[in-house]
Formats: structure tokens, C-alpha cells, sequence
């Protein structure tokens, strides 16, 4: 070994020793993608923002769960497809909503990764931190997704965001559909 090869190994060693802490951290500090983890930064990002955390409902993370099976199992990423809406997924849970919405995502590792790119889209974001949600489930399903002739495994993330009807709007619905069904 030459003088200068003695000099440059020790900086190369300590500079990968650095590179690999950082990646390290980096890594150590992103969650993995699971429901509770995207609740968590989404409701961190309502709360920096004046408004109330969402809370998980077991029906629309039920509604959601579903949505990202079907969309592994039919292979498709869109919020209507097959004849369906997202509205369907959650009225069939039995969530019984007066306003709603969906975020979807695929192909992301991380919880941060997901909702960054939420908060970075316009439409996402509008969901995100609307005031008039009060509820959340989200569903996360890993599978086979066929893209332009390939096929790779990936992460479905379902978010649905809703509030329930009040319980006066449910009475005088269901008294409404009682006389039409008379008629």
C-alpha cells in the first residue's frame, strides 16, 4: 500500500460509516405502512392545522380493507371502477354517512411516504383537512399488481375519511322512504 491509498482508506471507512448511520436513521425513523400509523400522521397533520383528530371507525376500516383487496384482486387503482364507488364500499359496511371521501395510494414502503404524497396533492390534502370529517379507516393490503405486462408485488393504501348522518336526518329518512313505500 502506497502512502496515499493509507491516507484515503481511513476517510473512505469513516465516511461510510457516516453514509450508513444516516441511511440508518432514515430508516429506523420511517414506519411501515399499517393503518394505525397513517391515523397517527394524518391526525398530526389536522392538528397542526387547528383541527380535530379523525377517529378510526371499525366500518370504514372494514369499507377500506375491502377496497384495497378488491383492487389487488381485480387489479385496477382508481376511485370508480367495475361499476362501483367508494360510496359503495362504505354504505355496505353498514356506515350510514352524510358527507365522505377517499385517498388512495400504491406502491409506497413507508407511512410517511403515503401521506406526504397526500399532503402534496391538492385534492388529498382537501380531504385531509376537511373540517367536516369526524371519522377514519384505512386499509393496507400487499399483493400481486399487473401494471403494462408486469407484475410486482406492491402496498394498496385505502383511506376513507366520513361522518355519520345525525340521528335526526336517519328518522326523518327512513319515516320518507316508509310513505314512498306506501305509494
Amino acid at each position: 500500500m502506497n502512502e496515499t491509498e493509507v491516507k484515503i482508506l481511513p476517510a473512505v471507512t469513516i465516511l461510510a460509516i457516516i453514509v450508513f448511520g444516516i441511511f440508518s436513521f432514515v430508516l429506523a425513523n420511517a414506519s411501515e405502512i399499517t393503518p394505525d400509523n397513517i391515523v397517527k400522521l394524518v391526525n398530526e397533520e389536522r392538528t397542526a392545522n387547528g383541527l380535530n383528530p379523525l377517529k378510526m371507525n371499525p366500518k370504514l376500516q372494514s369499507a377500506a380493507i375491502f377496497k384495497s383487496n378488491d383492487m389487488i384482486y381485480r387489479n385496477y387503482f382508481d376511485h370508480y371502477a367495475f361499476g362501483q364507488t367508494p360510496w359503495m364500499f362504505i354504505i355496505r359496511a353498514g356506515y350510514d354517512y352524510s358527507v365522505a371521501g377517499e385517498n388512495l395510494a400504491k406502491g409506497y414502503s413507508t407511512s410517511e411516504g403515503v401521506v406526504n404524497a397526500w399532503i402534496n396533492s391538492p385534492s388529498h390534502r382537501a380531504n385531509i383537512l376537511n373540517p367536516d370529517f369526524q371519522d377514519i379507516g384505512v386499509g393496507v393490503v400487499r399483493g400481486a399488481f399487473t401494471a403494462d405486462g408486469q407484475t410486482v408485488e406492491t402496498t394498496m393504501t385505502t383511506e376513507l375519511f366520513a361522518t355519520p348522518k345525525s340521528k335526526i336526518a336517519v328518522f326523518f329518512e327512513r319515516i320518507s322512504n316508509t310513505i314512498f313505500s306506501i305509494f
